[in-house]
Parts: C-alpha cells; structure tokens; sequence
C-alpha cells in the first residue's frame, strides 16, 4: 500500500491562505453577481420585469437567487475570520444582518410603507461593514511602504463614504418615493462599493504578503494593534 505523501509546514500555510482566499472571493463574486443576475434574468425572462429595489426580486420567480445568494454571502462573512477579535465580531454581525435582509422580506409590491426589519438589517449591513474598516480595515498597512499604505488608505476611506451614504440615501429615496429604476441603481452601487473593498483588501494582502508572513510567525500585533515583523521576521 503506497504511504502518503508529506505535508510539509509551507503545505499547511498554502492550504490556509487558499482557504482564506476562497472566502474573500465568495463574499466579493456573490455581492458582485447578484445584481447582474437580477439584471440579467429581468431581461431575458417574460415573467420577471426589474423591479423598483434588489429586494423586491424576492416576490418574483427569482426569489430563490435572491435568497441563496445573499444568505451565501452571510455565511461566508460569519466563516471569515479577520485580523483582530473585533474585526471578528462586526463581520460575524454584518453576516447575521445579510442573512435577516434575505429571510425577512421587503414590504409587497403595492402595499406600501417599508417593513422595518429588513430596512434596518439592510443598512446596518453597509454600515457594520464600514464601521470594520474604519476600525480595523488598516491593521495591516503597516507592512507595506508608506507610500503604498498611503495609497490603500485613501481608497479605504473612499470606499468607508460610499458605504455610509449610499445605503442611507438609498433608504432616504424608498421612504419618499417607494420602489424606483434609481433605487435599484443605488442599491446596485452600494454593493459594488462592497465589492470594492474586498478586491481592494485582497489586493493590499497580496501586496504585503500578509497572511503567508503571519502564518510563518514573521508578524504579530503590536500594542497599538499594528501589525509589524517580529525578530524572526527581520533575521
């Protein structure tokens, strides 16, 4: 009987990153094709017509899409783990609320009014996320050059704004205006804003080469939270 092939320390760092990889690449691919397949089947089907928010495809024939992929994106927000405790506890929150927006619906088409759950899941989402990154999005720019980090922050701040307003004058238009094409296209814009992020953070961690340095043991927190190299990392 053949023995198994080692796997050595390196394998088991390689297999982690890919994990954490993966994850970030299910949060950003699912909020990214969400609206594209909403879009998409709108315009080929002649049972669902795009409707007035990304919510009220849940009274259509593509609930299920609506459902499976926003309670996906919630899983994969509650499986991530972030770089600080804290980190940890807002993602697992923003994953709670992404998975009340898909199982408690918006208000029917037609009823009027705005069913509350669901309005202050939806928010709350955007801004539990921003919160995170004001909080903890730059705990890794310090093992990047300054000029580098410096590029990733501004961008961080950028995408933390679009995060705050955009939901907020997405809800300030449902209240007063109901389901419309530009309620759709700002709900559409916010997401993308997410979306934004998670590219951007991944392509900050693949430029420091975060998680193989901290998988190696090469970088800790300091005691201000920043990560920095430790004495094996600079030998």
């Amino acid at each position: 009987m053949p023995r198994p092939s080692m796997v050595t320390a390196s394998d088991l760092r390689s297999f982690m990153m890919a994990t954490y990889f993966a994850l970030r690449l299910m949060i950003a691919a699912g909020a990214l094709l969400l609206p594209v397949v909403l879009v998409i089947w709108a315009a080929v089907s002649d049972d669902v017509d795009l409707q007035g928010s990304i919510s009220g495809f849940y009274y259509t024939d593509a609930r299920d899409v609506f459902v499976g992929i926003v309670v996906a994106v919630g899983v994969a927000l509650i499986a991530y783990r972030g770089y600080s405790v804290g980190e940890n506890w807002l993602l697992n929150l923003a994953g709670v609320l992404a998975i009340v927006v898909a199982l408690v619906p918006t208000t029917p088409p037609g009823d009027g009014g705005m069913n509350l759950v669901h309005t202050a899941a939806a928010i709350g989402f955007f801004l539990v996320i921003a919160l995170s990154i004001v909080l903890y999005g730059r705990l890794t720019l310090s093992l990047l050059d300054p000029a580098e980090a410096q590029r990733f922050s501004v961008a961080y701040w950028i995408l933390t704004a679009l995060l705050v307003v955009l939901p907020i004058l997405a809800a300030v238009i449902a209240h007063r205006t109901g389901p419309s094409t530009a309620l759709f296209w700002i709900e559409t814009a916010a997401l993308i804003a997410f979306v934004a992020f998670w590219v951007t953070k991944t392509a900050e961690l693949w430029r420091s080469d975060a998680d193989q340095r901290i998988c190696a043991g090469t970088v800790a927190c300091d005691a201000t939270g920043q990560l920095q190299a430790t004495d094996a990392g600079r030998s």
